[in-house]
This record gives structure tokens, C-alpha cells and sequence, in this order.
């Protein structure tokens, strides 16, 4: 009672119909769980992955499911081959924990982290784009960029940064975190390479999962 809980974008209170469903699993796993692990919850996985599948208009096997967004993101962010000198480029207005974990790259490979700034309010998209292009050099082997900045709400025009990475043979990581269930989102439409989001912030899906697209190609 002493608190107002305004800050939904973290985790989202799930509805009481999904505490409820989550509950009556968990109870039903419990009774006989080798079996409920092995022979139920496999085949159900699979069609909550095809649901959603249909819902960003992907194929199934280029999705996975991950704890959150952050995790999905530090897959890709630590599975690169990047070697030192390699260079990676971001928003200064990016999650902070996915800024640290190209620094912890930094720290250890030697890779060279360029951040790009944006005005906040950002009203001319193209600013963003302009901004991205002037710090990619030769050795750009990566960029990261939100779909919605968390800290402002800022919609960046994801689909420009990915052809003008593409264009230059430049992978683009995507952090959906703010977007996914919030705006309408078709992964197809994007183009994108990789995609990431956590279901436990605007679709309100149980605490503690995530989902990772990437690009079959």
C-alpha cells in the first residue's frame, strides 16, 4: 500500500489470468516432472515459438527463447569473432548494460567501442542515421541500436541503420526491448539481422523470459 508502481518498462506486473496459468503449471510439472519436462513441456515450447513465429512474421527456427533482452543481446555481443582493432559501434542512450558489455570487450580483446550522440528530443530521424554513418570506418564489424530508447521513449529508425549496415557488410543488432508488444513489429519488413526483447515487459508474460531472432541467413 505505501508504493504506486509506475515503472512497467522494467518488468511488467503480469495479469492475473498468466500468474494463474503459471501457477497451475508449475503445480502440474511438480506431480511428475521428468515427464511433464520431457513429453509436455517440449511439444508446448515448440508451439509458443511458432505463435510467436506468426506474430513478428519470422520463421520458428530463427527464434529462441532467453531469460530477457539483455541476455538475448549478450549472446550476439559476446558471440562475434572480433579481434583487436575490430571496432563496434552504438547509442550514448543505449541500456547501459549492453554499453559495458562491449567495454568488457574492450578491457579484455582490445576492441575499440565508438558511441554515437543524439539530441534528445530527436525529431529529424535522419539525424540518427547521419550520426551512425559518420563513426563507421573500415574496421566497423558491428552495430547495436535500440528500437525504443528506454530512457526517453525515442523511436529510432531501425530500418535505416540496418541497410545502411548492410550496405556495408555490417552486422546490426537490435535491441527491442521497449518495442516488441509496444509498437507493431515485423521483423520481415525490418530486414534486420538480429533482433532482441524481453516478453515480460509489454506483451506481460511470466518474469524471466526473452526472445532472440536471428536471421536465418
Amino acid at each position: 500500500r505505501s508504493i504506486v508502481n509506475l515503472n512497467n518498462g522494467g518488468v511488467s506486473p503480469a495479469p492475473q489470468p498468466v500468474t494463474a496459468a503459471l501457477a497451475r503449471h508449475l503445480q502440474a510439472a511438480n506431480q511428475a516432472p521428468a515427464y511433464v519436462m520431457w513429453r509436455l513441456q517440449q511439444p508446448n515450447r515448440e508451439a509458443v515459438r511458432s505463435k510467436l513465429a506468426r506474430f513478428l512474421k519470422v520463421d520458428a527456427e530463427e527464434l529462441a527463447f532467453t531469460r530477457n533482452a539483455s541476455e538475448s543481446l549478450q549472446i550476439c555481443q559476446f558471440g562475434f569473432d572480433l579481434a583487436r582493432g575490430d571496432e563496434v559501434v552504438c547509442c550514448d542512450q543505449d541500456y547501459p548494460r549492453m554499453i559495458n558489455t562491449f567495454k568488457q570487450r574492450v578491457a579484455r580483446e582490445g576492441i575499440v567501442l565508438r558511441t554515437v550522440r543524439i539530441p534528445v528530443p530527436c525529431e529529424e530521424p535522419q539525424r540518427i542515421v547521419d550520426a551512425y554513418r559518420e563513426a563507421l570506418t573500415d574496421r566497423t564489424k558491428l552495430m547495436l541500436c535500440s528500437h525504443v530508447v528506454n530512457l526517453t521513449g525515442q523511436v529510432v529508425p531501425v530500418k535505416e541503420l540496418v541497410a545502411l549496415g548492410r550496405a556495408r557488410g555490417i552486422p546490426v543488432l537490435v535491441d527491442g526491448a521497449h518495442a516488441f508488444a509496444n509498437l507493431e513489429v515485423d521483423l520481415r519488413d525490418l530486414d534486420c539481422d538480429y533482433y532482441a526483447t524481453s516478453l515480460h515487459k509489454w506483451l506481460c508474460a511470466p518474469i524471466g523470459t526473452g526472445l532472440l531472432y536471428v536471421r536465418r541467413e
